[in-house]
């Protein structure tokens, strides 16, 4: 799989390649992409497995059934990972999320679409996740082609310990407003335009 050659995978496909390698980050990176809570998740995950088989992405090994190709690695990332991404994009009439798994395998980038079928890409963390989390936003802050007011979420999830989450909002004033903290602890703060994804980066520690 290339940067111009992108995947698309289903829910029930995605489902498949986890549970082919029942590890604690694929249970980790399943609950993280609202895959755990899904009613006839057995039945979904074989309907996985015969579709997997069907493009070439898995195959029969004695009696067991393994992913091979593309398929393997987006399994070999999705249940290795030590360290996730989640950016969340909202305006008024327009919301997206995506989802980066990162681990000793390489990282993906999945751009969850609300119908089921997900863009999964390979993309470069070298610099770390927080880093993308900030570079992502910016690019579609910056842009605003949804229009605005404009928000990211950018949520970080280490293997272990606390997530941390950031909001950077963009209104059609050009007021940037930075959101830090959770609970009663959110910090509220309005910040120049020219300092917005440096501050970011800082609430991030990226």
């Amino acid at each position: 799989m290339t940067d111009e050659s992108d995947l698309l995978l289903t829910d029930h496909e995605l489902l498949a390649l986890l549970a082919m390698n029942p590890t604690d980050s694929a249970a980790a990176t399943r609950d993280l992409f609202r895959l755990s809570t899904v009613a006839h998740r057995d039945v979904l995950e074989r309907a996985g497995v015969t579709t997997l088989l069907a493009r070439g992405m898995a195959e029969p090994n004695g009696e067991d059934i393994v992913p091979v190709e593309r398929g393997a690695l987006v399994a070999a990332v999705l249940t290795t990972a030590t360290e996730w991404l989640e950016v969340a994009f909202v305006t008024p009439s327009s919301d997206h999320i995506m989802f980066v798994a990162a681990s000793e395998h390489g990282s993906l980038l999945l751009s969850l679409n609300r119908l089921g079928a997900h863009q999964v890409r390979p993309v470069d963390t070298a610099e770390g996740l927080p880093r993308l989390g900030v570079l992502l936003s910016q690019a579609y802050l910056e842009d605003a082609t949804d229009g605005l007011p404009a928000s990211a979420m950018v949520t970080f999830h280490p293997a272990s310990g606390t997530p941390l989450t950031v909001q950077l909002k963009r209104d059609e004033s050009e007021t940037w407003t930075l959101l830090s903290g959770s609970g009663d602890a959110v910090q509220t703060e309005t910040i120049p335009a020219a300092a917005a994804f440096e501050r970011l980066s800082a609430a991030l520690s990226c």
